[in-house]
């Protein structure tokens, strides 16, 4: 038997899950559709864990002030979710830096962000890092975030459906009809894809055109650090350098480095990679979990650290936990000036279809509007 939604998202992730929420507090009956086995399996989880506040985007005016402009909001709304007890330092790299330190200060200053100029001393080589900064930027725990969401849906009027995948999406008198592998059929007036990842292969499923995306297979290292650094979090800007900086309330830090974290890269319009010739059931048109394939990328952790060594001083020490890995999509344009947009767009009326594409974790109140 059919059974009825006033709205279907697809995707678990932040996104999903946040619109999940509203769309049960406005009273719309929702089922949520997930690939995996429960949510934040991918990019929800496998990050930098940075709550953005601006200062990563130099060369992005409008994404810094998007940024900024959630930061406080997203704090108060997931505060228990939010590893604030740290500090953290942005260091602007002698050379090869698309930014210079005034440059940054100038930046931080306009957006009237805390930028304070610190000591190089404890931490940076004076002879890689020309300035230093004090800044406010903080770190989410993705699964206090998931945990705290899922404690907001009403079971009541919300569904989920796990481990599961769409095979098929008809129009039929003003709503979609939704095929799942299984056989269960969903009927629908609205749907929201919040796949991230799988934009382009649920555009493809809908007959939809493709949004411009480049991916890349992307490997987040955790690891542990030396007693001085674990109540710091060091980003080195802006160009090909790296960020290590704690990992949401684990105890651990996030390695990732500019040139060593994405492992394959596809510009094809559904995601490519040589991996999937390997043999296993990720193709272009389904992704499946990095972390659980037996022919994800070796680490690359040994040129990580080797990358860190050259900016940070010889007492810190960095030690391999384990790796995340996951398909990371960005905009083909945002290959000009680093932007991240948060991307939403209407592609039926009736039945409505939405699409919503976003890297970063507190923009996902752009949503709002179309959760109603």
């Amino acid at each position: 038997m059919r059974e009825t939604y006033d709205r279907v998202i697809i995707g678990a992730g932040m996104y999903g899950l946040y619109a999940a929420v509203q769309s049960g507090r406005n009273g719309y009956s929702t089922l949520v559709i997930e690939t995996e086995d429960e949510p934040f399996k991918r990019g929800s989880r496998v990050n930098q864990a940075r709550l953005h506040n601006g200062y990563h985007y130099p060369r992005s005016y409008a994404t810094a002030a998007k940024s900024q402009k959630y930061f406080d909001r997203f704090l108060n709304d997931f505060s228990d979710c939010i590893h604030t007890d740290f500090n953290k330092v942005y260091g602007i790299a002698s050379n090869f830096s698309w930014t210079n330190g005034s440059q940054f200060k100038h930046f931080a200053d306009n957006l009237q962000l805390v930028c304070e100029e610190t000591d190089l001393e404890p931490y940076f080589y004076r002879s890689a890092v020309e300035k230093a900064y004090r800044t406010i930027e903080y770190s989410f725990d993705a699964q206090r975030l998931k945990a705290k969401l899922l404690g907001q849906i009403d079971p009541g009027i919300c569904g989920f459906r796990f481990g599961t995948t769409i095979c098929n999406v008809v129009k039929e008198d003003g709503h979609f009809i939704v095929t799942l592998d299984s056989g269960e059929q969903f009927e629908t007036p609205y749907i929201l894809n919040a796949t991230y990842a799988g934009t382009n292969q649920i555009h493809d499923l809908m007959g939809y055109e493709h949004l411009p995306i480049k991916y890349e297979l992307c490997e987040v290292i955790i690891c542990d650090v030396s007693e001085h650094l674990k109540g710091v979090g060091i980003t080195v800007m802006d160009g090909p350098f790296f960020s290590i900086m704690p990992f949401g309330f684990t105890g651990y830090h996030s390695l990732t480095t500019v040139s060593n974290t994405p492992h394959y890269t596809s510009h094809d319009s559904l995601p490519a990679f040589p991996c999937q010739e390997e043999g296993g059931r990720c193709s272009p048109g389904h992704l499946r979990s990095c972390n659980q394939c037996k022919h994800k990328p070796e680490t690359a952790f040994v040129e990580m650290n080797q990358m860190v060594k050259k900016y940070l001083k010889s007492d810190i020490v960095i030690r391999y936990v384990e790796s995340l890995y996951t398909v990371k999509p960005v905009l083909k344009t945002s290959e000009v000036d680093d932007s991240r947009p948060t991307v939403i767009r209407q592609y039926s009326q009736n039945p409505e279809f939405y699409t919503v594409f976003s890297g970063k974790i507190n923009t996902v109140y752009d949503l709002d509007d179309i959760l109603r």
